[in-house]
């Protein structure tokens, strides 16, 4: 498989798959490369798989929540996060009003309904 990075967007070009009745056959299906073959990522950037199992603390810098996946439905890239005392997960989206750092932790403002 050759692949190349176009903005947003990832194309490739698979062995066989040689024209577009092809192509759309493996609609939905999921692709893996090893991470050697990802591109660097500036300082600023991180790769989402990576926030898993990452801490999720609050304005104060207490502790809430751990990521348990990430996800996105069609709107918008989202958590999923359990909280640290224990219940149901919820998700938080990942939008430059909700998620304020990530670094060695994910700071998250949260909604003032929570």
């Amino acid at each position: 498989m050759k692949n190349k990075h176009k903005g947003e967007i990832w194309l490739a070009h698979i062995e066989g798959v040689t024209g577009k009745d092809a192509a759309d056959a493996l609609k939905g299906t999921q692709f893996y490369c090893d991470r050697s073959a990802l591109p660097e990522l500036s300082e600023k950037e991180i790769y989402f798989a990576d926030l898993v199992g990452m801490t999720c603390v609050d304005e104060n810098g207490g502790e809430f929540a751990t990521v348990q996946s990430t996800h996105n439905f069609g709107a918008g890239d989202l958590l999923e996060v359990t909280p640290i005392n224990g219940g149901q997960s919820f998700f938080i989206s990942y939008t430059d009003d909700t998620i304020l750092e990530v670094s060695d932790k994910i700071t998250v403002r949260m909604p003032g309904i929570v």
